[in-house]
């Protein structure tokens, strides 16, 4: 357990990393539980709570979202406050005048980025023609935040677009030939009636321009602001493409006609979800995020600035990785489909909180796991997303273990693999089960690069038991298919045991695959090899002619197939030469074995 942090009543802003502790000491009792009232905590017990409306509507957590998510906890003893905040980072307003800026247990940058990722927000430069050099007046620390604000603000307006802006109909009449809608009959026959043969219209206008649009309007306009004033050496590597983004959503508003006048600031500032039509509740990560911006007393108000922007903002971490270790599942799932030459991984999918029923025919009793990765009816493996603090091993928390096993009674899978940021990837075996529980965490230092790696090197250990030319099939998008005149469309003929990648005949096949390097451009001439190649082509026949313990061909040629993959990059002067054969047994399932040899 981390060491308390502590700090002087008064202090405006403290810093407390996620599941941490604060001491705010130098009190007074009395006056900070008004002040704590005051800063919108509610008296649970002993303790005061503050909880902020959950964006994210997970399944798993709907009874807990009528309360909220519970953002810093707060217990007066004797002349200090101990303050713990959840799994949230962000600058909460605790009393006022003191705020409490939460750090997250992963760099910030991660953060952003697991946002973008799980918002699947473009990452380009282009400024939409505005100079950089433009985007460099002012100053602020605070764009990680502001980075936040902005992928918030982009994807709840991605939302609202999708399923329409709110408009007023309005209704307008006009005489003449030229006109658009259509045509008010009773008044066109009482006009020809009165001698004037002119049609009467009656067109239909949306008009857009309303107090919640405009709200949203406003913040888009702050947000460009901030997103301007930051200076590029303290800019988010991603703070230039979020300008355009932002930008481009601003400017589709406009087309709309919808404009913000800062005249009318307190007034956006009083929006609330809570008074629109519940039909019209996808404006909630919209209005939440504009809201926020809004508080800020940047627009000509009093104030330190910028940094009045950060007050009262919170992102749940929780749901936050949950929603990017599905997102890298998914699109790690995809990139292996790309790969897969024999199409065997189109029923394969990894689902976000499937519902899972432990009684036939009844709906009520339900469980929710994380992500499930299924092949048609069969369940691979049961993924739990767990957001746990450096060197806690979810498998040792009795409740996490004890769902994970329930998880996979009901789904009758043997593998399951517990998610984390902040561990090291382990395997444990299950007593008497034949079962597996995996860790899967990067080990060392965790970076959203060296997670998705490890998530990739996961699916791809528990897809290859169902299909083992899966393997290969990587190798071949590392490395390089070395058999001279094939090419990786000749991958799909790899059953064919008279085809491109027969071992019949060893002496033309090991022919081929040193003809393969020594003409490409990442290989050696054959005359820097020992004997012209003829060491290395010797080995592979060896291989392809080795036999098991029964004196039986190891690798029997009318079952047997072999994809050659080159490596220049190893370790060895040359590199060196994996043999992936893939054999079909009796019972018409496929098996794979290796040979890896250094390149002499």
């Amino acid at each position: 357990m981390s060491r308390s942090v502590r700090c002087e009543y008064g202090t405006s802003l403290c810093s407390v990393q996620e599941n941490g502790k604060l001491v705010v000491e130098g009190c007074d009792p009395q006056q900070v539980t008004e002040e704590l009232r005051a800063a919108n905590f509610v008296r649970e017990g002993s303790q005061f709570v503050k909880r902020r409306t959950r964006l994210r509507r997970g399944r798993s957590n709907a009874d807990e979202e009528g309360n909220g998510l519970q953002v810093l906890t707060a217990r007066i003893v004797e002349d200090t406050i101990h303050v713990e905040p959840s799994d949230v980072v962000g600058v909460v307003r605790l009393l006022p005048g003191m705020s409490v800026q939460i750090e997250p247990k992963v760099d910030w940058d991660d953060v952003v980025r697991m946002l973008l990722t799980v918002y699947e927000i473009e990452r380009t430069q282009s400024p939409y023609g505005i100079p950089l050099d433009e985007m460099t007046a002012g100053g602020i620390d605070a764009s990680r935040i502001i980075a936040i604000f902005a992928i918030n603000y982009v994807q709840g307006l991605r939302t609202i677009n999708r399923k329409g802006f709110i408009r007023n109909l309005e209704i307008h009449r006009r005489t003449g030939f030229d006109g658009i809608g259509s045509i008010d009959m009773s008044q066109t026959l009482l006009n020809q009636a009165s001698g004037n043969p002119e049609p009467t219209w009656v067109e239909t206008q949306a008009e857009y321009s309303n107090l919640v649009n405009e709200t949203i309007h406003m913040a888009g306009k702050l947000l460009l602001r901030l997103l301007q004033q930051t200076p590029h050496e303290q800019a988010h590597p991603q703070q230039n493409a979020l300008f355009s983004i932002v930008y481009a959503e601003v400017q589709q508003m406009e087309e709309l006609g919808v404009q913000s006048s800062q005249k009318r600031l307190g007034a956006y500032r009083q929006v609330l979800l809570s008074n629109l039509p519940r039909q019209r509740h996808y404006y909630r990560r919209a209005l939440h995020t504009s809201r926020s911006v809004l508080a800020s007393t940047l627009l000509g108000q009093a104030g330190s600035g910028p940094e009045e922007l950060l007050v009262d903002y919170a992102l749940s971490m929780n749901s936050l990785f949950e929603d990017y270790t599905q997102r890298v599942l998914s699109r790690t799932l995809g990139s292996l489909e790309n790969i897969d030459h024999l199409n065997e991984l189109e029923t394969v999918e990894c689902e976000a909180e499937p519902p899972i029923y432990p009684f036939d025919g009844n709906t009520d009793a339900t469980y929710y796991p994380d992500h499930l990765l299924t092949d048609d009816e069969e369940t691979l493996a049961v993924l739990d997303s767990k957001y746990y603090r450096e060197g806690k091993n979810p498998a040792h928390e009795s409740g996490s273990r004890s769902r994970m096993f329930s998880y996979a009674y009901l789904t009758a899978t043997e593998r399951m693999a517990f998610l984390c940021p902040l561990y090291h990837r382990t395997s444990l075996d299950v007593n008497r089960a034949g079962a597996t529980v995996d860790i899967v965490s990067p080990d060392g230092e965790f970076t959203c690069e060296s997670y998705e790696s490890i998530i990739r090197e996961y699916l791809l250990d528990v897809l290859t038991e169902s299909y083992p030319e899966l393997k290969a099939f990587n190798a071949v998008n590392g490395g390089m298919l070395c058999l001279d005149n094939v090419t990786t469309e000749d991958l799909p003929l790899i059953e064919d045991v008279n085809g491109p990648f027969s071992i019949a005949n060893p002496s033309s096949f090991a022919n081929k695959i040193i003809s393969a390097i020594t003409f490409s451009t990442r290989g050696p001439n054959k005359l820097d090899l020992e004997n012209g190649g003829q060491w290395t082509k010797s080995r592979i026949k060896e291989i392809c002619a080795k036999q098991n313990d029964e004196g039986r061909p190891k690798y029997p040629p009318d079952r047997t197939t072999c994809i050659p993959v080159y490596d220049p990059d190893e370790n060895e002067a040359h590199g060196t030469i994996t043999l992936f054969f893939i054999r079909q047994e009796e019972d018409s399932t496929r098996t794979m074995e290796t040979e890896t040899r250094p390149l002499l």
